[in-house]
């Protein structure tokens, strides 16, 4: 325990930081994967730990350099999240890392959800599906893009795009309408304030309760809808 609350300071000696790296205990080593005071020299040594859990952590490291975390991304699973690394990434680095010949570098990049326009553009054409998907929610994407994406694709990249705040109502519609279409599109359609009356009663009539909620409680759901639901004894308020 006096080990482990160790790890966790952030105010001590480098040379402490590094003996620490050398114990068996892995939470211990991850524990200093995230601490703010580790040095440069630390995080590469880190960077091969055995452990993939001490690697993920690394990668979340808000100072960790953007070449070791090119590496990190091919050997750690680091999720979905927006790594705070790329977040305060400049342009440059931006452009640098989005034309990584490693995909899994680029869709860390993918997930910034304010990309220089070139990039957000380049990482929209890029060959590889789970780029493309984590690039499809982007703002500011041109409807032409989300449906050449989604024309590319398929249902790769639906949940993405209709994630977008611009995609148009003809491409919501499109993605309701795939048979069988993924469960989260779908949901993320029922919640879309372009979705049209079409793709919301497809939503409504999903087998999925919660796509079915969101469509209920859209803002766009026609009111000839809104009455007919409150009048079925299934969707309305019970007597108290």
């Amino acid at each position: 325990m006096v080990r482990h609350q160790l790890s966790e300071h952030p105010g001590l000696p480098a040379g402490v930081y590094h003996r620490l790296a050398e114990d068996p205990a892995l939470w211990i080593r991850g524990n200093l994967a995230d601490n703010p005071g580790i040095d440069p020299p630390l995080m590469r040594r880190l960077a091969t730990d055995d452990d993939p859990d001490v690697r993920r952590r690394l990668a979340h490291h808000p100072a960790v350099p953007l070449d070791l975390l090119e590496r990190l991304a091919g050997t750690a699973r680091i999720g979905p999240a927006l790594l705070p690394r790329i977040a305060a990434a400049d342009p440059v680095e931006l452009t640098r890392l989005a034309g990584s010949s490693e995909p899994r570098v680029r869709m860390l990049v993918a997930r910034h959800r304010d990309l220089p326009a070139s990039v957000r553009d380049a990482l929209a054409a890029d060959p590889d599906a789970a780029v493309a998907n984590a690039i499809a929610p982007h703002p500011g994407l041109t409807p032409a893009r989300l449906t050449a994406l989604l024309d590319r694709f398929g249902t790769k990249v639906a949940t993405g795009i209709a994630a977008n705040p611009d995609a148009p109502t003809a491409l919501l519609d499109r993605i309701a309408g795939i048979e069988p279409g993924p469960v989260k599109a779908l949901r993320a359609v029922a919640a879309h304030p372009h979705a049209g009356p079409g793709a919301l009663a497809r939503c409504l009539a999903a087998p999925d309760e919660r796509t079915a909620e969101a469509a209920a409680g859209n803002p766009a759901l026609p009111v000839e809808v809104i009455t007919a639901l409150a009048r079925e004894p299934a969707t309305a308020e019970p007597d108290r």
